[in-house]
């Protein structure tokens, strides 16, 4: 029988820019110090601003490449911990956030991936979840997965050898994405991911796809599909389109305008690749 997760197989993966000091993990770790936790800071910067830390057990890269999805592959492979924590540094975790990891993973030993609920800034759950456990059996269910939501068995993932597609996600051509394409091939690669109706963490940031207009949204979701679901990506953009006309997220009048702006992200991908 294999040996229970505890604490000391966590580590916490996260990714920030242009930081000096420690001060920003304060205020995510509001119940403890945070040299208590093992964690990875991956910091994008330049020569002028560079991060160090006096604890053994929170350790620094400072990175020269841009890109969240580059910052995520550079936690991932750098990283020493078991279960790897996927984090901004504007999350703020539960008391118990790591018992949470540790018995979900001690329930399933087998999952690459699980993810957590997360509340907003006001406390109530960032987005519905499932009420449930359960796998991301679906595309839906792991399209709808964001990445401060992860906890990954770095193992399992680096023996599948897939990380974050870094043409994807903030700072990349294509800003958003890179969470959909990862858990999409950790499936491919039949790998079990399970949804856990937990909160570990509250994330006080603005959704990405509320900050951009609709061309930018639908030229990175073509992109996006394309990746995913190749020739058939079409048929994506238009349930996104029905969905979000009938949520009130897109009006009629700006249909031509994101069908084109998602054939015009396909194309930039495909020319990519």
């Amino acid at each position: 029988m294999a040996e229970a997760f505890k604490q000391s197989d966590i580590e916490i993966l996260v990714a920030t820019m242009n930081r000096q000091s420690l001060d920003f993990l304060e205020p995510m770790f509001p119940f403890a110090h945070y040299s208590d936790y093992n964690i990875l800071i991956v910091n994008q910067t330049d020569d002028a601003t560079l991060l160090t830390s006096p604890y053994p057990n929170v350790r620094v890269i400072n990175a020269f490449k841009k890109g969240l999805a580059k910052s995520r592959n550079v936690a991932l492979q750098n990283a020493k911990g078991t279960l790897c924590v996927i984090t901004d540094d504007d999350i703020v975790f539960e008391p118990d956030f790591a018992n949470s990891i540790c018995n979900a993973y001690n329930d399933n030993p087998n999952a690459a991936l699980i993810t957590f609920r997360i509340l907003n800034d006001s406390g109530q759950l960032y987005k519905k979840y499932p009420v449930s456990r359960q796998p991301a059996s679906t595309v839906l269910k792991r399209l709808s997965i964001m990445s401060v939501e992860m906890v990954v068995n770095r193992k399992k993932i680096l023996s599948s050898g897939i990380l974050f597609n870094e043409n994807f996600g903030l700072g990349a051509l294509f800003t958003m994405g890179e969470e959909a394409i990862f858990t999409h091939e950790l499936h491919q690669k039949k790998n079990l991911i399970v949804m856990e109706p937990i909160v570990i963490a509250r994330h006080n940031a603005v959704d990405t796809h509320s900050r951009v207009n609709i061309r930018q949204k639908y030229y990175v979701q073509g992109a996006i599909f394309t990746a995913i679901f190749k020739n058939n990506y079409f048929i994506w953009v238009f349930l996104k389109l029905l969905y979000e006309l009938k949520s009130g997220d897109v009006l009629i009048w700006q249909v031509p305008k994101a069908l084109k702006a998602a054939l015009k992200g396909r194309k930039a991908y495909i020319k990519l690749t």
